[in-house]
């Protein structure tokens, strides 16, 4: 710490004190050889000391010996400097210097403190730390600008699921990560053009096999009834061996279902919704009662699953096909029943590989149909219930929570 001071420090404090020292006191003698001492302005401190003033050393400390000897080699002036002791002239300090006039006498001190510096010696150091403070701010807010908030705007934005749609990234900051961007970018719009692709492949072969599936169901289940008892396990063999298509095609179904982006909730007045479905099928068909109700859902999906479930009740079913809804306790319950023969209590749970005769008709009410329904109520935080309804035919009952 000493060898800093002395190395770095201490070389501006001599030169800049020696410098003002020696003006000040050759300025003091120029004025005190036409003018006495009273004549000076109040800002100069002149006194007289016979014996010197105090503190006085014989030797002087090493500070003084130095800056005497600095104002001797730069600016020729050869005079005592003595530090001043407490009391303090001054708060910071100062020295006591010698003047020499011949016309005043040879006692005088005139005295320099070293808050009157124009150029203190901290200044160098201080301009080089805010130099180098400048510096690294500059750095500092550059990483946060440029890298770190751009490579934070990355992670977040890259998607945490492979469903389709994926949204792209921001593309800012310094060019590596905009290039960054960029690519990862073309790769999201690459998955979300496959993925359209897929779906649009998939619900294509969809459609291509339940023309074919549900024709063979109906001529397998004509011949189911005019075969003679010995051929009749054949026939049933067939439609189960149709049945575990049926299954296949539904999964085909779900897979291009899976990909597709479920819009926000919103409000939607339910019993308009319904109205407008109720337009879509023949007069008496569907039969709705409920009061006006204004939900909170998908109006697309809901729409869709709806749909599903109507049309799966008239084609295996007895109309009319009835519709009701309530909220009760924060819960959106919509139930649709029809009139059909119904299901018994182990089919609905268990869901047999081989039904029944008098259940195969409403075993397919489990296809593709109700899957997409149950992944709707799955996807906004409900579930889908089936049981029998008052009526004897199946009762589908979709609840969805409301905020």
């Amino acid at each position: 710490y000493e060898a800093l001071l002395v190395t770095v420090l201490e070389p501006e404090i001599l030169a800049e004190s020696s410098l003002r020292i020696s003006r000040n006191a050759q300025l003091v003698e120029k004025v005190l050889a036409f003018h006495s001492p009273n004549d000076l302005p109040p800002s100069v401190l002149l006194r007289r000391f016979p014996q010197g003033p105090p503190g006085l050393q014989d030797p002087p400390p090493r500070f003084e010996r130095t800056l005497r000897r600095w104002i001797l080699q730069k600016h020729g002036l050869d005079r005592r400097i003595v530090r001043d002791r407490p009391p303090l002239q001054d708060p910071l300090g100062g020295h006591w210097i010698e003047v020499r006039s011949p016309r005043q006498g040879s006692d005088l001190w005139v005295y320099y403190p070293q808050r009157l510096s124009s150029t203190p010696w901290y200044l160098p150091m201080l301009r080089l730390g805010v130099v180098m403070i400048g510096i690294l701010g500059g750095t500092i807010l550059f990483l946060a600008v440029l890298v770190e908030r751009p490579l934070r705007q990355i992670s977040r934005g890259i998607p945490d699921t492979a469903r389709p749609p994926l949204p792209l990234l921001p593309e800012r900051g310094i060019s590596p990560i905009r290039q960054l961007s960029l690519r990862v970018n073309r790769l999201l719009e690459r998955l979300n053009s496959t993925a359209t692709t897929r779906r649009d492949l998939l619900r294509g072969l969809m459609h291509d096999l339940s023309g074919p599936h549900s024709r063979l169901m109906l001529r397998v289940e004509q011949l189911q009834g005019r075969l003679p008892a010995d051929l009749l396990g054949t026939a049933d063999a067939m439609a189960a061996d149709l049945q575990q298509l049926s299954n296949l095609t539904s999964q085909l179904g779900l897979l291009a279902e899976q990909d597709h982006p479920s819009p926000a909730p919103r409000q939607v007045g339910l019993d308009d919704l319904c109205q407008r479905l109720m337009a879509s099928f023949p007069a008496h068909a569907v039969h709705l009662t409920m009061p006006r109700l204004l939900v909170t859902a998908d109006p697309v999906g809901l729409e869709r699953a709806l749909l599903n479930l109507i049309d799966n009740a008239l084609e295996h079913g007895v109309p009319p096909v009835l519709i009701s809804a309530r909220v009760q306790r924060r819960q959106l319950q919509i139930r649709v029943d029809d009139h059909g023969p119904g299901m018994g209590t182990a089919t609905l749970l268990t869901m047999p590989r081989q039904p029944k005769a008098n259940d195969r008709q409403r075993r397919r009410h489990l296809g593709l149909g109700l899957e997409i329904v149950e992944r709707f109520c799955r996807d906004h935080g409900g579930q889908l219930q089936l049981s029998s309804s008052p009526s004897g035919g199946l009762r589908a009952e979709l609840v969805l929570p409301q905020p």
